[in-house]
């Protein structure tokens, strides 16, 4: 399974749209299963991949910095959480971060990864009992 950006303003839009919402401490998640997705959810040829959009107020992190170290730590999770599981039933998630930063150095991966990994398990236990 090949994770990949999601473009396309209506894709990014479904996913926040009609997406399954999971919440862990700092961030919100949108889901989208794949049994549910319609045909305009994902790109051309993109059945079978995993797209992940990441979202980092600029009001609630002011430098692009942290940004987007917020966000290639995001990224690095759920790669690390596809390779424990590689079934996942998903075929976009959609990523909302929600806690204020000012340094750079306050976004570690030590902090962020188990939030992502959790909102992920959350997800898969949804999906699996539904």
């Amino acid at each position: 399974m090949n994770i990949r950006a999601l473009k396309g303003r209506k894709q990014i839009t479904a996913a926040f749209r009609r997406g399954k919402r999971f919440a862990s401490q700092s961030l919100i998640m949108h889901v989208r299963d794949r049994s549910h997705a319609g045909e305009q959810d994902a790109p051309q040829g993109g059945q079978l991949d995993l797209f992940v959009i990441c979202a980092v107020r600029k009001k609630q992190v002011p430098l692009a910095i942290s940004r987007n170290r917020i966000k290639r730590i995001i990224r690095e999770s759920v790669r690390s959480f596809c390779a424990l599981h590689p079934q996942i039933p998903f075929m976009t998630i959609a990523f909302v971060w929600q806690s204020p930063m000012q340094s750079p150095k306050e976004a570690t991966t030590v902090d962020i990864k188990p939030q992502v990994h959790d909102a992920l398990h959350q997800a898969m236990q949804y999906f699996s009992k539904h």
